[in-house]
């Protein structure tokens, strides 16, 4: 059967996903890439899976010796040492530390999405010029370069819009060559951003990372920091713009988030791994060179773990995949529960009576990569 499967509610689990992890937890799928896969849907599995070292990071379509040098596509010592050392620059002290910008910013989109006057579009007109807003404060692009930055940022991922892959290629390129001159600016006039934190960072046996590696570093944040927490506060908003009966109290808004991220059907990409030996996941053999695919957003569906998971509980007892497991867990977690957390408190202040400008029926989706799916609009009123 191919795979990803149709969604007839866009904001749901697939029916598909809900009837194999009931009958079939651990089954054979056709990518869209061509590629046939196993398809491993239940929490545990999961889990195991992601912690497994018998399993090595791919992505679909990509050759296993070919999956690149970011971050979240390395596999053993190289990647335990890359994140090591990046863990001591994007440390919770440099989170916080950005707190009172990202909430300023947060403030002053917020107000000037509103003073357009109802309806106003989230998506483009708050969520994503957002998160690009944080990437350019964490890694400390100067203004002079932002449009820039954005311009490049949507022709690689061709997400928000759709270029041809030379347009992407080209657009990838020109990007990277920006990154390594930021760095390269970084190097000799150091500040206070994430850059010259990672060109600063030292392991426990004073281990360092090279300009290159640094580049190749700001490359990974800027594909995982953009996209995703965009796509994930525009569809948080519309949770609350559409379902007028969720609370919508700033002390009790961080648990709320952590339910809405756990249902997240179009935020949380699946994780793709190839077995290295012979191994079994869920009693099924899984041959060496078997390419597994891992749907987070299965996982924090299974009722096994989470009961009654289409049903939103912000008391529940959280433990959600969504920024992954195991040694791929998201280094940027701390920071994109910030930017969450602040995006939708400041959107909420100056709009505490915001809802959906269209019957939620009317709304346009677009599929993302290669699972990840999204709102083409998110037109809200107060």
């Amino acid at each position: 059967m191919d795979y990803p499967f149709a969604a007839p509610e866009p904001m749901r689990c697939p029916p598909e996903l809900v009837r194999r992890q009931a009958e079939e937890p651990v089954s054979r799928v056709r990518l869209a890439t061509g590629e046939d896969a196993w398809l491993v849907t239940r929490y545990d599995d999961i889990r195991a899976l992601l912690a497994d070292p018998r399993f090595r990071v791919r992505l679909p379509g990509v050759p296993a010796s070919g999956s690149g040098d970011l971050l979240f596509t390395m596999n053993g010592p190289d990647h335990t040492r890359l994140k090591r050392i990046a863990g001591k620059a994007l440390t919770p002290r440099r989170v916080e530390f950005l707190r009172p910008r990202v909430e300023a910013l947060a403030e002053d989109l917020a107000a000037k999405l509103i003073a357009q006057g109802p309806p106003a579009e989230v998506l483009d007109g708050y969520s994503i010029p957002f998160a690009l807003s944080v990437l350019n404060e964490l890694l400390g692009v100067p203004p002079s370069a932002r449009d820039d930055l954005r311009t490049w940022a949507d022709g690689m991922l061709a997400v928000f819009t759709a270029p041809s892959y030379e347009e992407m290629t080209e657009a990838a390129r020109k990007l990277g060559d920006y990154l390594a001159e930021l760095v390269e600016a970084k190097s000799r006039a150091p500040g206070d951003d994430l850059l010259t934190g990672l060109l600063q960072a030292r392991d426990d046996d004073g281990d360092a990372l090279t300009q290159d590696e640094v580049t190749q570093l700001a490359f990974a944040i800027l594909l995982g920091g953009y996209v995703p927490p965009a796509n994930a506060l525009a569809q948080i908003v519309l949770r609350l713009a559409a379902e007028p009966e969720l609370p919508r109290d700033p002390a009790t808004m961080p648990a709320l988030i952590e339910e809405f991220l756990r249902q997240d059907q179009g935020s949380a990409a699946d994780q793709g791994r190839v077995a290295t030996e012979d191994a079994e996941i869920g009693g099924v053999p899984i041959r060496a060179g078997e390419f597994v695919l891992a749907p987070l957003r299965a996982g924090n569906h299974d009722p096994r773990r989470f009961p009654e998971p289409a049903r939103t509980d912000s008391l529940r007892v959280q433990g959600h995949l969504t920024f992954g497991h195991g040694p791929h867990h998201c280094l940027g977690a701390a920071l994109t529960r910030l930017q969450l957390r602040t995006g939708v408190t400041a959107l909420l202040a100056a709009a505490p009576g915001l809802r959906l400008a269209v019957p939620f029926e009317e709304l346009a989706w677009r599929r993302m990569f290669l699972t990840l799916q999204g709102p083409v609009a998110v037109p809200i009123a107060w």
